[in-house]
């Protein structure tokens, strides 16, 4: 135990002072008692009730010196959470069939599947606390861009301020997109709790869906969990070709044979890396959707152990000290009646 104002302690002097008087008031008022009525005051009453209110007297005096009990409590921390943030960069996320919120508006001019992405990406990391977070793109190869840091004012500066017209490329491989996420945890020294979010169309160059499951289920076994977020429309779009100002499309991109590519969300493809990896599925035009992922993350971390820490915490006794001399007022006052 440790007194924040042990000075206040020389008020239980008080106390025998109190106990004193009212042993002197307990005699004056017997032998007026028994002058006049000829009847002997009872003893016991006065002495219980003296006891209760010399106790809630010191309860008082106790509270004024502030004590306080050491205690290990466990707590949920955040910063045992590893957050690698996927934004795919191919070329069918220049397709222009995405909303951009109001913010959004504000930083980017076109509202194509990359500025959303990115836009998504910037809003859920203003939604972390304390989580170390790092970023990488990809296509057919994925790219580190970020490592895992808790600077989060440099992650949105980047992803704020790179060219989106200059680095998408053709065809997007989604199998290399997961083992570069998780290649971002290998240089984590400490056990934590690993997620990877892909923010993307879920178009995939290859027919065959395997290696992009196989390699969902190696993360999987290495206890980290992929949340995917479909960035378009389930239908079929065009994919616009700007010129270098970026005002106005000047034409659509086309295939070797000259017939206009179209792209479309393909949602299946992500629910199911989502499903292997026991993480979630979401849409990016979902309201608040940032909000969920994040809330689905810190959710599944608080169901491992790597989050909970034991925390040094004083308790104060003030408040207990005050409800048990008014308890002990209460019965002073009763028992001496």
């Amino acid at each position: 135990m440790n007194l924040e104002n042990s000075g206040y302690l020389w008020l239980l002097l008080v106390i025998p002072c109190f106990l004193y008087f009212s042993l002197r008031s307990y005699r004056t008022t017997s032998e007026w008692l028994y002058r006049f009525a000829h009847s002997k005051k009872r003893p016991i009453p006065y002495i219980v009730s003296t006891l209760f209110l010399s106790l809630a007297l010191g309860a008082v005096i106790f509270s004024l010196a502030e004590p306080t009990v050491h205690y290990s409590k466990i707590v949920f921390n955040r910063s045992g959470i590893d957050v690698a943030i996927g934004i795919d960069v191919s070329k069918s996320m220049l397709a222009e069939d995405e909303m951009l919120p109001e913010e959004g508006k504000k930083l980017f001019a076109i509202p194509n599947r990359l500025n959303r992405a990115r836009y998504c990406a910037l809003s859920i990391i203003s939604e972390l606390r304390g989580e170390r977070a790092g970023v990488f793109m990809f296509a057919r190869k994925g790219v580190s861009i970020i490592p895992l840091t808790t600077d989060y004012g440099y992650c949105q500066y980047v992803l704020k301020h790179f060219n989106d017209a200059t680095i998408t490329i053709p065809g997007s491989d989604l199998s290399q997109a997961i083992a570069t996420g998780v290649s971002l945890f290998d240089d984590t020294s400490r056990k934590t709790v690993k997620t990877i979010i892909l923010l993307s169309d879920g178009e995939d160059i290859s027919d065959d869906k395997s290696p992009l499951y196989e390699a969902a289920q190696r993360a999987a076994a290495q206890g980290i969990a992929i949340y995917t977020v479909g960035i378009g429309m389930g239908r079929g779009v065009l994919i616009p070709i700007r010129d270098a100002a970026g005002t106005a499309i000047v034409d659509y991109y086309q295939d070797e044979e000259g017939a206009y590519l179209k792209t479309r969300l393909e949602q299946d493809t992500l629910k199911s890396i989502a499903t292997i990896t026991n993480g979630r599925y979401f849409r990016a035009s979902q309201e608040h959707s940032e909000d969920s992922i994040v809330k689905a993350i810190v959710q599944r971390a608080r169901t491992i152990e790597y989050t909970r820490v034991s925390e040094p915490t004083w308790f104060s006794l003030s408040p207990v000290l005050l409800g048990a001399a008014l308890i002990f007022f209460m019965l002073g006052i009763i028992t001496g009646r």
